[in-house]
């Protein structure tokens, strides 16, 4: 081996993928191949694969979720992180990298992290969500919540990795507040999803558009509020409004809430949405709403945008950071159902102003929130921490 190639392999990220985030680690490594050789070990070949990833020569994939169990019970839920454990610690032994980017909640990871350190490694950790919030309701959110805390240890990887990213500038300094490090922790927004778009011709039907809620069914995710919402902006409003709820998730404590006369305007697909319908089901919405009662951040926002669609959104966590009240959506109180009515009733009636919103948000993304301008922020980031021999 020569030893300009030899120096080029060592200078590699090895990427970890985290579940749920396997669209976000497969783009990201797609942007930073541009400036490096990425190894990337991940949980889902069709995101490595409909991302772009695949055809690049500088990625090399590695498919950790290939012999993991399916489905979602608590025995699956409890055997996964163990059976990620050994592809993990291949990875990170046997491969040639000079920084390892972790995404998200890395089970087990902990565990790598004094080897890692002896080898001189810098570590780099995405934090998705400052505060882990389970996808499920009581005694199986419990279990979720006790399993992140027990085998991600994130109070040690907060002391031990060398950089921490996170989405926001609440987010920085809430981890401030609680002890963490000011000059480890970066502020990135959370980029583009530009190759959902393939076809940019596609013909946008807002003017009678649905108003669209999109995204995993969680309880923090607002559902109560923005049904609360939709009725009164129906009883308003009449045949003028249609809303659609695409996603997946437990429904059974909303299921309950819903009355018969509701059915009549709200669509549920509550189902996983695969990629190929994401285009239609956005470029047919006339907004998107999130109404989460809490939350670190949302991909929301920049999918939303990447479609040119403006959002409504409530002032949680570092939401709004990435919203221009009036300009690419607009914002209201968390938990004020009168509020996000009004603010739909306004969309809904005046479809030029969402259309121009719409537009805005898109002109946002591609100058303040693009994969090329956070690539290149951290292809400047990481010749900081690398010790290249």
């Amino acid at each position: 081996m020569h030893k300009a190639q030899a120096k080029t392999d060592k200078a590699a990220i090895l990427m970890i993928d985290s579940g749920g985030l396997s669209h976000y680690t497969s783009y990201l490594a797609v942007g930073l191949s541009k400036y490096r050789n990425v190894i990337l070990y991940g949980l889902s070949v069709e995101q490595y694969r409909i991302t772009g990833a695949s055809v690049l020569k500088r990625i090399k994939f590695y498919d950790m979720g290939k012999k993991l169990p399916k489905g979602s019970s608590l025995i699956s839920n409890a055997i996964r992180p163990l059976m990620l454990f050994l592809p993990l610690m291949k990875g990170l032994l046997t491969t040639e990298y000079s920084i390892v980017h972790i995404q998200g909640q890395s089970y087990l990871f902990f565990l790598f992290i004094p080897f890692l350190k002896l080898k001189k490694k810098a570590i780099f950790w995405t934090m998705h969500d400052v505060d882990f919030r389970p996808s499920n309701p009581g005694l199986r959110g419990k279990m979720e919540s006790l399993q992140v805390k027990l085998l991600c240890q994130n109070n040690i990887l907060n002391r031990q990795v060398d950089v921490i990213i996170v989405h926001g500038k609440e987010l920085k300094q809430k981890l401030i507040s609680r002890g963490v490090s000011e000059t480890k922790i970066h502020v990135l927004p959370h980029f583009d999803y530009q190759y959902l778009v393939s076809n940019p011709n596609l013909e946008s039907t807002s003017s009678n558009g649905y108003v669209l809620l999109f995204g995993k069914i969680k309880p923090y995710k607002g559902m109560e509020i923005f049904l609360n919402a939709a009725r009164i902006v129906n009883k308003k409003l009449g045949k003028k409004v249609r809303i659609m709820i695409a996603g997946k998730g437990d429904m059974s404590h909303f299921i309950p809430l819903f009355r018969k006369s509701d059915i009549e305007y709200i669509e549920i697909l509550n189902r996983y949405i695969p990629d190929s319908e994401i285009p239609l089901l956005f470029t047919n919405a006339k907004c998107l709403v999130l109404p989460y009662t809490e939350a670190s951040q949302s991909g929301i926002i920049p999918l939303a945008y990447t479609f040119s669609k403006p959002v409504i959104v409530s002032n949680v966590g570092s939401i709004t950071e990435y919203v221009d009240n009036r300009v690419t959506g607009l914002i209201f109180e968390a938990g004020n159902t009168e509020q996000l009515a009004n603010c739909i009733i306004e969309l809904v009636q005046n479809n030029e102003t969402a259309i121009e919103m719409g537009k805005n948000a898109h002109t946002k993304l591609i100058t303040e929130m693009s994969l090329e301008t956070c690539c290149e922020y951290l292809s400047k980031l990481y010749p900081k921490h690398e010790n290249l021999e």
